[in-house]
């Protein structure tokens, strides 16, 4: 819709005020947006893209939306966590888009879209995939797609080819497993240590086998050291 004043005159049958609130209906401030989630820990240089362009340098406790692209810089790391309690978690020279997030509104409706551009990667799911996993849609650059059906994963995303691994699962006995797949197959992982591969956009995902990847324990370290520098020790009396 567009609205146009000519000769920058306002008809008198028109209130100031209701002019007012039409102009501002139009165009949206970044501030008025809902956020999606909030940053929980942070290091180094980290900025966000939002859907008008505007890039924002991120610290802790700063707002996440959706559409927002997410980039950090050498020797940087982010954690962030969104409404519905999923947890995300990106290392140096990582990028991830948050597609598209709605929650709180119906469980029907719910939904949290995400797309991992690059780099090395954490996330936990939250109570959109345990209540509606379907809803839930991590996509791995352009080369796969993840499933949720309730988990913790890791993994890294260079270039074109990409790689998935199954996390333990923080409560003992929890059953977590994840579906991985493209235009070229499909595979399912329900064992905790095992992951898959994927070499290219033209080829299927690997059969699960144990893995173990140095990027992501080193990004896993990085965490744990930023969350003991983060809680300061009570001071004795």
């Amino acid at each position: 819709m567009r609205i146009r004043l000519q000769n920058s005159r306002i008809p008198a049958s028109i209130p100031a005020l209701l002019l007012g609130f039409l102009l501002a209906t139009l165009v949206l401030p970044a501030s008025a947006a809902v956020s999606a989630g909030k940053v929980m820990l942070l290091r180094g240089t980290v900025t966000a893209t939002g859907t008008d362009g505007q890039i924002r340098r991120l610290s802790k406790k700063a707002d996440i939306y959706a559409g927002d692209k997410i980039t950090t810089s050498r020797r940087s790391v982010i954690r962030f966590r969104l409404q519905d309690g999923s947890k995300f978690t990106l290392g140096s020279r990582a990028q991830m888009k948050v597609s598209k997030f709605v929650y709180g509104r119906s469980a029907k409706q719910d939904v949290v879209a995400t797309r991992i551009l690059k780099g090395v990667f954490r996330f936990v799911s939250g109570l959109i995939a345990k209540h509606r996993p379907r809803s839930m849609n991590v996509r791995l650059g352009q080369v796969a797609t993840i499933g949720i059906r309730g988990t913790d994963v890791s993994g890294e995303v260079i270039g074109d080819s990409a790689t998935v691994v199954l996390n333990e699962p923080k409560k003992t006995g929890e059953k977590t497993a994840i579906d991985v797949s493209n235009d070229h197959g499909s595979v399912s992982i329900d064992q905790p240590g095992w992951g898959t591969t994927i070499p290219d956009a033209n080829s299927a995902p690997t059969p699960p086998r144990r893995m173990r990847l140095k990027s992501i324990e080193n990004l896993m370290r990085n965490i744990q050291s930023m969350g003991r520098v983060s809680t300061p020790r009570p001071r004795m009396h």
